[in-house]
């Protein structure tokens, strides 16, 4: 008997959680190919609300296994260690898997930017565990502050620096100026001592973001107390001190580092073409240059805007749409079909800062968009993470409450 031929997804963030169930449904009458999906959890983690889980303990993991229930996926739980192109291997621990085709969706990780002690003594905030340490970290502050009789002391522990201006530390700083207005009440400490401070290298805070947007988040950020700090980097980190370019030496138990990311280290090693970012390059349908069987998608693939002719930024919504089209292209390439080339849809964008209060835009017909601020942004955005896991359930066909 001819043994099956494998499609294999390596990653399951966003992109690579569509992609896999979008081709378990292309290829649910053609037994002769399984569906293989890689990861190093057992759970695909809604990753644009860990800041609410580093907070408020809020529960973002949805465990695979119901995800994919009743599909033919294999899931293979590990991390992937080598990919051979040439080979059309997947090497993992404590194994190797052949693929006739392959998407390539491993996200990203931190760079902390070789900045002396910033590793070894600050947070990130890029996995499920990230947000856990986090709301361990900062539970036990606010217990510790409670019983510290010195002042000066208390105040270094509920002072929390947040490395980078971007979307993730914005809506961090955001929530965590919420949490510790109940944190201060709770434990009975003065709220005047807790300080939350962005420090960001560039001109303003969320640079991607319209200038006019930036400027909104910068006063409701300011309104709840929050400092930011343009124009300056952390250029040093010991356990309580941060150094910034400034000169000035902030005393703080806690830097929360958002400030950059990098491509995973076995994408270079793999011998595909690496362009800006290190991100994978590839053709107008994801397709991996040089290697005709191979797609990356989100964080890994250079996918360049046909309009604007500059790469498509690394988010969620992008993630999402290449996810289902290199689903398409997969099918396509092996039943000779037409395959269709990626045009990003810019469906607009919602920035939480805190629990109640959101910033954004969607995009309307005839290139117009309509903006909001406050209590309605914050329904939209709760609205859009219920999306994602409505389609979850409707790529998988399975209704079960995740």
């Amino acid at each position: 008997m001819e043994s099956k031929k494998n499609i294999v997804v390596v990653g399951a963030g966003y992109g690579g959680i569509t992609s896999v169930l979008r081709l378990a449904r292309l290829f649910r009458k053609h037994p002769e190919y399984q569906i293989h999906l890689i990861d190093r959890n057992p759970y695909h983690t809604l990753k644009t609300q860990l800041h609410e889980a580093a907070v408020r303990k809020r529960e973002v993991s949805i465990p695979i296994n119901r995800i994919i229930q009743g599909r033919n996926i294999i899931f293979h739980l590990g991390e992937v260690t080598r990919i051979d192109a040439k080979e059309h291997i997947v090497y993992m621990e404590g194994g190797a898997l052949p693929f006739h085709y392959l998407v390539i969706a491993l996200g990203s990780q931190v760079n902390f930017h070789n900045i002396p002690g910033l590793q070894e003594n600050s947070f990130s905030l890029q996995t499920l565990r990230d947000a856990q340490q986090i709301y361990a970290h900062i539970d036990k502050l606010c217990a510790r502050a409670a019983s510290e009789p010195n002042e000066e002391l208390r105040r270094d522990m509920l002072r929390f620096v947040i490395g980078g201006g971007g979307l993730s530390g914005i809506e961090f700083a955001a929530e965590l100026a919420d949490y510790t207005v109940h944190c201060t009440h709770n434990c009975h400490v003065n709220s005047n001592e807790v300080e939350i401070i962005i420090v960001e290298s560039g001109d303003h805070i969320v640079p991607r973001m319209e200038a006019s947007f930036a400027t909104r988040i910068h006063k409701k950020l300011l309104e709840k107390g929050v400092k930011i700090i343009t124009r300056t980097k952390i250029i040093s980190r010991t356990s309580d001190t941060t150094t910034l370019s400034s000169g000035e030496v902030v005393k703080t138990k806690t830097v929360i580092w958002t400030g950059g990311t990098r491509i995973h280290e076995l994408i270079g090693e793999s011998g595909m073409k690496i362009g800006q970012s290190g991100r994978i390059v590839v053709d107008e349908f994801l397709q991996v240059e040089g290697y005709p069987f191979i797609y990356a998608i989100g964080d890994n693939a250079l996918a360049i805007n046909p309009y604007s002719k500059q790469p498509v930024p690394a988010a969620a919504q992008f993630a999402l749409q290449q996810g289902r089209l290199v689903a398409y292209n997969v099918y396509a390439d092996i039943f000779r079909g037409m395959r269709k080339p990626y045009h990003p849809k810019v469906l607009g964008e919602v920035v939480s800062l805190g629990r109640h209060l959101a910033v954004g835009w969607f995009a309307l017909p005839l290139l117009k968009k309509i903006t909001f601020v406050g209590f309605l942004g914050s329904l939209l955005k709760t609205a859009i993470q219920e999306k994602h896991i409505f389609l979850l359930r409707k790529e998988s066909r399975n209704w079960i409450t995740y």
